[in-house]
C-alpha cells in the first residue's frame, strides 16, 4: 500500500510539473502606421490639433487578449487626451494632441506596448513641432536667381498670402512680370513644395517642385510657354529678405 501511495504522489508531482512547463499561448502582434508601414516621425502644428494614430496589428495567438499602448515624452505645451489605452488587435490606437503656441523643437516619443504573458515592446519616434501655417514665414520680398536652358538672370519677387494654410502665391516668380501670380503648395512635413501646372499670366504656363532650407527656396521648373514664346527649364534660388 505504501508503495502504491508513493507511486500516485510521484504521478501527481510529474503532472503538476508538466502543467507548469506548458506555457499558455499569448497574442502575437506588431505596431505599425495605419497605412501598414513602419512607425514614422510625426510633425505637429504649434497651434491647433493633431491625431496621433498607430495600428496594433494581429499576427497570431488568442484573439481575446488586449494590448495596452502607452505613449510618453511629450512636453508640457503639447496636451494629450490620454496617454494610454487598451485595444484588441487588429485595431488602431489614437491619441489626440492639442497645442497653443508650442515651442518649435524635436522630441523623442516613446511608445510602449504590453500584453498578457509577453515582454513589453518599445518603439521610439521623433515628434517635431512646426508652424501651423508654413507659408506664413514666406510672406514678403525675395531676391531671385535663375539658371535656365538659354539664359541666366536675377530679379525680385514677393510671397503673398492665399487665405489657405500651407499655400503661397508668388508675384513675379521667374521674373516673368509683376502681373504674374504663381501658386505654390508647401509640404510642412518634409520642407518640400510643389508648383502645379498653371497659367501664371503674361503668356507663361509652368510647373515645378523644390525644397525649403531656412529662408531659401530651391526650385526646378519647366515652362511650356513664356512671354518670349519659347519654352525653358530653370533652376531657381529664391532668398527671403
Amino acid at each position: 500500500m505504501k508503495k502504491l501511495i508513493l507511486f500516485f504522489v510521484a504521478v501527481c508531482a510529474i503532472a503538476v510539473a508538466c502543467k507548469k512547463a506548458v506555457k499558455e499561448p499569448t497574442v502575437v502582434y506588431t505596431v505599425e502606421t495605419v497605412n501598414n508601414k513602419a512607425l514614422e516621425d510625426i510633425y505637429v502644428p504649434d497651434k491647433g490639433s493633431y491625431t496621433f494614430s498607430m495600428l496594433v496589428k494581429y499576427l497570431g495567438g488568442p484573439h481575446e487578449d488586449s494590448v495596452t499602448v502607452k505613449v510618453s515624452g511629450f512636453p508640457g505645451d503639447v496636451k494629450l487626451s490620454h496617454d494610454s489605452l487598451k485595444v484588441l488587435p487588429t485595431s488602431s490606437a489614437a491619441f489626440y494632441l492639442t497645442t497653443d503656441g508650442a515651442v518649435h523643437k524635436t522630441y523623442t516619443i516613446t511608445i510602449t506596448t504590453t500584453s498578457p504573458g509577453n515582454d513589453p515592446q518599445v518603439y521610439h519616434i521623433n515628434m517635431t513641432i512646426i508652424s501651423a501655417d508654413c507659408a506664413s514665414v514666406l510672406w514678403g520680398d525675395f531676391t531671385g536667381s535663375n539658371q535656365c536652358t538659354a539664359r541666366n538672370y536675377t530679379y525680385t519677387a514677393t510671397g503673398v498670402a492665399t487665405g489657405t494654410v500651407n499655400e503661397l502665391d508668388i508675384v513675379n516668380f521667374g521674373g516673368y512680370g509683376a502681373n504674374t501670380l504663381t501658386h505654390v503648395i508647401i509640404n510642412c512635413n518634409n520642407d518640400s513644395l510643389t508648383i502645379p501646372q498653371q497659367n501664371i499670366g503674361n503668356g507663361t504656363n509652368l510647373s515645378g517642385r523644390g525644397k525649403i532650407t531656412g529662408n531659401t527656396l530651391n526650385i526646378y521648373y519647366d515652362a511650356l510657354t513664356t512671354p518670349g514664346g519659347s519654352p525653358e527649364s530653370c533652376n531657381v534660388v529664391l532668398t527671403k529678405q
